[in-house]
């Protein structure tokens, strides 16, 4: 007993047995390998399934079976972790080329579990196929299993690029890997380029590999730096995020469809989170969510109102749950002295390419002894035909044939063991024939086999061979189809944006009462009722998020957002609460700013400009001087103008009940900053009635879209300074003040 004490220190006993469970956790569970892309479980299930002769077109099993398998021959692990691993292998949303074929319920995206393993059956799949290539060649080393009764595989042949195209991802002590799925025509076609190309840089392997590509589709950012620094490094991070599509649900009404999330994100649990959003009033653009999906994914989303910008609302979504998501990549793998090691790009392909490499050499090798064991026995059967009687004599009559055969023909003991058990039948003359074209045939096979073997140039056109195979197999024009994740780049949105996003913007109307009074409305109003025409000087239509420029008699301009506005005033709030007015001065006209614009001010006795709307705005209460008033005169209002449609100003002119009517080129009206402008009339007695900029035909219309249609308009047509010419009109006068967006009266 005392032979089996160790005297020493606690701390260093634990540290050694910490080790020990750390470099076992590290190598045996939670790393794969670079050469194969499996950790130790995956390996043996597929190699399990290979024994079991689970190929794809074989029948279906249990899994019950294989798990049984499993863990009896090969993992003595717990049954429900070899089942887990089993069912993400074949789970075409957590594999982007599923190694293992599933019959039943093996979950969902929801994040509901699978069947019990007595209720599924599986089989491989042509991956796991490729991976399991040409292991009976003495291609791959064997080990023995944990009882010391079979042998497995430390190793698959992998000749599928499986490490990148399914990825992988596990928690061991100390460290940790994060692999995402590729697509396996950029990552064949990355590796064929480096094995032409031994010097080629991480840069030039990105032509080829664009990023991650996932199972689930979704929108990656085409962030090159970050790509870069993310595969040069061996460690980064993928943006990705929900594709999704507007669908109009008629009168100005739509709904947003999300028809792609990001990899490894859990469904059910989204739309609990939207669903949690909406209840706590996180996102003021959000209404209603719902999920309508089948087999493929269909969340429907539901603005506020029609007027919530689609865009706007995902933007919001992607900043506040996992329909935009981070994927990190940290390449921690095996190599191929079972160490673990952070790779870069380049690192795993040539650990690849190496690994493809001795296989070939191995397989070749075995191909050939296989060759040379089969010529030597050839050898022994043309002999045979042609001493056929004297060896048949021989057989027959010795006590001990095997060593007069030996004696007499020189056979060796492979070639006698042949002749001595080949039958009768063999003997006929057609058997002689076929027997020396096979020799033939492997004569050649031996000499090409050969001088792969003995050159450098023919072993990279094989292994390019290879790899175009799996192009073929699961590329572009496979029934895996092209990348499922598109590239885009993602427009950066900052915190500021994002909360202006977020306020609700709401249909309103403005009215101006009595000059002195603003009062703010929910909706637009498309119809004016006699009281509100009666009481109101203007009403705009705009939205909270407009900002509104207002003008007073003084010719100043002032500036107000909607979203101050106070709502509830049967009278209006007074213009003074929100602005800066000196005495007898009131706001004659108001309109929604818009960047840009060209505007003519005009005042009653006829003096005006043209103006850019950028000209009027101003932050101060107090407002910006922009038209200096003369004596007895005072700013009318404002007209917008189309820069593409409108070539005339078209003004009405009044004295009591007299009218007349001039027409201007706009051509004749300067651009002016600030400033008293140029004279657009001048009749004595007479003041500007009404206004409105018109196209090339003299479109006119009243406020209630009316054409208003004047015999002979081209008579009207006239310079600037002119007294206008008198005209008789049938419509009621007040009509005709509603020549721009905003209803006057």
């Amino acid at each position: 007993m005392n032979k089996n004490i160790v005297k020493d220190e606690l701390h260093n006993q634990f540290a050694k047995k910490y080790l020990a469970y750390a470099l076992s956790t590290i190598t045996q569970r939670a790393l794969p390998d670079v050469r194969d892309g499996l950790k130790p479980v995956h390996r043996r299930l597929i190699y399990a399934m290979y024994l079991l002769n689970l190929s794809p077109k074989s029948q279906f099993k249990k899994s019950a079976r294989v798990v049984g398998d499993v863990i009896g021959k090969f993992h003595p692990h717990g049954d429900q972790s070899v089942y887990d691993a089993l069912v993400r292998l074949a789970q075409d949303f957590s594999t982007h080329y599923p190694l293992v074929n599933g019959q039943g319920n093996f979950g969902n995206i929801d994040g509901d579990n699978a069947a019990a393993m007595r209720y599924t059956e599986t089989k491989l799949t042509k991956t796991a196929e490729y991976l399991l290539a040409d292991i009976e060649e003495d291609t791959v080393n064997f080990k023995k299993t944990y009882d010391g009764e079979l042998d497995e595989p430390e190793i698959l042949p992998s000749q599928f690029p499986n490490i990148l195209a399914n990825g992988s991802s596990g928690i061991a002590v100390g460290m940790a890997t994060s692999i995402p799925p590729h697509n396996a025509q950029e990552v064949c076609d990355a590796l064929i380029y480096l094995n032409d190309h031994p010097n080629a840089t991480i840069r030039d392997l990105l032509k080829f590999i664009k990023g991650p590509d996932f199972p689930t589709a979704g929108i990656l950012n085409e962030d090159k730096k970050e790509i870069f620094k993310a595969y040069n490094t061996g460690r980064g991070f993928f943006e990705i995020k929900s594709n999704y599509k507007v669908e109009d649900l008629g009168r100005g009404l739509y709904q947003i469809v999300v028809t792609e999330i990001p990899f490894s994100v859990n469904k059910s649990k989204l739309i609990e989170k939207l669903a949690g959003i909406i209840i706590n009033k996180k996102n003021k653009l959000l209404d209603h969510v719902s999920d309508e999906s089948d087999e493929k994914i269909r969340i429907v989303l539901r603005p506020k109102n029609r007027n919530v910008d689609p865009e706007d609302l995902m933007n919001s979504l992607f900043e506040q749950t996992e329909l935009k998501n981070k994927i990190f990549l940290n390449m921690n793998v095996l190599n191929e002295k079972n160490e673990p090691k952070v790779m870069n790009l380049k690192d795993v392909l040539k650990s690849l390419l190496k690994h493809r490499y001795l296989i070939l050499n191995k397989k070749i090798n075995f191909q050939l002894n296989k060759i040379k064991r089969r010529l030597e026995i050839l050898k022994g059967f043309i002999i045979v035909y042609k001493n056929l009687n004297q060896i048949i004599k021989i057989i027959r009559n010795a006590k001990e044939p095997k060593k007069e055969l030996i004696k007499i023909y020189k056979f060796t003991l492979v070639q006698v063991e042949a002749i001595l058990e080949m039958r009768l039948r063999n003997l006929k003359k057609i058997e002689e024939l076929d027997i020396k074209k096979e020799f033939k045939d492997l004569e050649i096979e031996k000499k090409r086999l050969t001088k792969i073997l003995n050159s450098k140039s023919l072993q990279r056109k094989e292994i390019n061979k290879e790899y175009y195979e799996i192009i073929n197999e699961f590329g572009d024009t496979s029934i895996f189809g092209p990348r499922k994740s598109k590239l885009e780049k993602f427009s950066k949105i900052s915190q500021d944006e994002l909360e202006t996003k977020l306020e609700v913007v709401e249909n309103i109307n403005v009215s101006l009462i009595s000059n002195q009074f603003l009062k703010a409305k929910k909706g637009h109003l498309k119809v004016i009722d006699e009281k509100l025409k009666n009481e109101a000087n203007i009403i705009v239509n705009c939205k909270t998020s407009d900002v509104l420029c207002l003008l007073s008699n003084f010719g100043k301009s002032y500036s107000l957002d909607c979203s101050i506005l106070k709502f509830g005033s049967v009278k209006g709030v007074s213009v003074s609460s929100y602005l800066k007015l000196k005495e007898n001065e009131n706001i004659v006209d108001i309109f929604i700013y818009n960047e840009n614009s060209k505007i003519i001010l005009a005042s009653k006795n006829g003096n005006g400009f043209l103006i850019k709307s950028n000209d009027l705005i101003s932050n101060k209460k107090s407002g910006k001087k922009i038209f200096n008033i003369k004596k007895n005169d005072s700013l009318f209002g404002s007209v917008l103008v189309d820069e593409i449609k409108d070539k005339f100003l078209i003004m009405f002119l009044n004295e009591n009940i007299k009218i007349k009517l001039l027409i201007l080129n706009l051509n004749e009206i300067p651009y002016l900053q600030k400033g008293s402008g140029v004279m657009l009339f001048k009749s004595k007695g007479f003041q500007l009635h009404s206004f409105c900029a018109a196209d090339k035909n003299f479109s006119i219309f009243d406020n209630n879209e009316k054409k208003i249609n004047i015999k002979n308009i081209n008579s009207y047509l006239s310079k600037r300074g002119k007294s206008g010419k008198k005209i008789n009109l049938d419509n009621n006068l007040k009509l005709l003040r509603g020549f721009k967006n905003n209803f006057i009266f």
